[in-house]
């Protein structure tokens, strides 16, 4: 099974936790992350992944969040002229933000069975449109993988 993990995956693991949400979505992406160490899933990322994780301005955090992409990573899509266009094609059909067009074009390239955010607007953007690739929050995916 191939996962696509947007940014805000990534970034969900240093959020504050004391909020449920933050909580319960952290610890589904680190059961998430250690099913790909097992090689039970393959996590697929990209060059957008890449730009979005190297504009972050905590050294630790960067360093961490980079680790973490390198070692897990089994596919990196290489962002195109067919993956711009089909960005263009999402954000015309919705409110999806310009670099979440990308990432879902970039998941839909590489075939992902889904991408997954803890975005609530883009996700729920995402429902209101045709995607190749379902998009679906990491608790969600979870309770549905494992259930």
């Amino acid at each position: 099974m191939k996962i696509y993990l947007d940014n805000c995956c990534y970034n969900r693991l240093f959020d504050d936790r004391s909020y449920s949400q933050i909580y319960y979505d952290r610890n589904s992406i680190l059961l998430i992350l250690e099913l790909a160490e097992k090689s039970a899933i393959s996590i697929i990322g990209s060059q957008m992944l890449v730009r979005e994780l190297n504009d972050i301005s905590d050294s630790f955090r960067l360093e961490a969040l980079q680790i973490i992409y390198q070692s897990l990573c089994s596919q990196e899509v290489h962002i195109d002229e067919k993956i711009l266009d089909r960005a263009e094609q999402i954000r015309h059909a919705s409110n999806i933000k310009y670099k979440d067009s990308i990432h879902l074009a970039c998941a839909e390239s590489a075939h992902a069975d889904v991408l997954l955010t803890t975005d609530k607007k883009f996700l729920n953007n995402c429902r209101r449109i045709e995607t190749f690739t379902e998009v679906m929050n990491p608790n969600e995916w979870l309770m549905e993988v494992l259930y």
